[in-house]
């Protein structure tokens, strides 16, 4: 076992990860704020996809909450 972590451990230490997507395209003119303006974009865009739906679903909730007490006081006098 002690020799597993071991290896993995030099492993590790000898190999430095490369981001060879950032990397290759650093040498064609896009840089690391070009890469982070552009993550945040589609970060953005997965997050409108995910919060319209939700917003739009509670918002109709909302609506007929608000018809259903409408009614029920309009029954009531």
């Amino acid at each position: 076992m002690s020799t597993t972590r071991q290896a993995a451990e030099t492993v590790a230490q000898v190999t430095a990860p490369v981001p060879v997507g950032v990397s290759s395209l650093s040498f064609l003119g896009v840089t690391l704020k070009d890469w982070v303006f552009m993550g945040t974009g589609v970060l953005i865009v997965f997050q409108l996809i995910v919060i319209v739906p939700k917003a739009c679903r509670s918002l109709r909730s909302l609506k007929n909450h608000i018809k259903e007490v409408i009614n029920h006081n309009v029954n009531r006098k």
